[in-house]
Parts: structure tokens; sequence; C-alpha cells
């Protein structure tokens, strides 16, 4: 099972825009994100729900860990968010995309803890930052 970071990404995203309050099925997620197939979505929604970065509702499967089309997403979690920031510009995005010659073959944990580290040296660059006030606190 391979994961389309691409559209990991757009899940990300896409999850974000749902409304305080509303929430939005996979199949309907799916919909939203055309240019994936069904699959491709429920194995990043799928993935996302076991590290915690959106929030399911009501999963009726034994394992709670599964999820199917009829499922509803509520949103992103904290996780979730966080880590989307760290990908959201698509300057960002494309960067990861043309100075990764692996991109594709990558995981997406991997591509975020990349993310991350420019993130960090940026924001260190950004504020002349002695050695001992470096950031360096949120992990994927």
């Amino acid at each position: 099972m391979k994961i389309n970071n691409d559209c990991a990404r757009d899940v990300l995203i896409e999850v974000s825009k749902i409304p305080y309050g509303e929430d939005i099925t996979i199949k309907k997620l799916s919909e939203n994100l055309k240019k994936y197939a069904l699959e491709d979505v429920l194995i990043v929604v799928n993935l996302f729900n076991k590290t915690s970065y959106l929030t399911i509702l009501n999963k009726a499967s034994y394992d709670d860990n599964d999820v199917f089309k009829e499922h509803h997403i509520k949103g992103l979690t904290e996780r979730g968010y966080r880590n989307l920031d760290l990908i959201k510009s698509i300057e960002t995005w494309n960067l990861l995309k043309s100075k990764l010659p692996d991109f594709s073959d990558l995981s997406i944990f991997t591509i975020l803890e990349i993310a991350y580290k420019i993130q960090e040296v940026n924001v260190n660059k950004i504020f002349n930052l002695p050695q001992e006030f470096l950031v360096n606190g949120y992990r994927v």
C-alpha cells in the first residue's frame, strides 16, 4: 500500500476547510479531490486516523483504525494542523518535490520531518538566534 504524497497534502488541506461543527464523509472528501482515486484517499485517511492527524466520527468497525467511505471526518487534530502548517505553502511543497529526487518513494512523515527542519532553520535565520536559544521544539 503506497501513499500518494500529493494526495496526503491535499487531504490535510481539504479537511482543514471543514466548517466548525460540521463534518464530511470520506466519500464526499474523495469527490472533492477528484484527481485521486477513492482508494488513495481511503489509504491516506486511514493512515492519518492511525497517527491522530484527524478525527473520524461514528466508526462501527471492530478495529477502531479501519475507516470506510461512509465514515465522517470531523476535522484535523492539533497534530494535523501543526503538520499541515509545514507543507501548506505551495512554494515549500514544490521546493521539497524538486529537491528530493525520490519524493514519491518517501514516506509523508519523512517529508514532514524535512519540512520541519526547513522551517526550523528559517526561523533561526529570521531571528538570528544565539545557539542556546535555537528553535527545535515540536516534532512530527
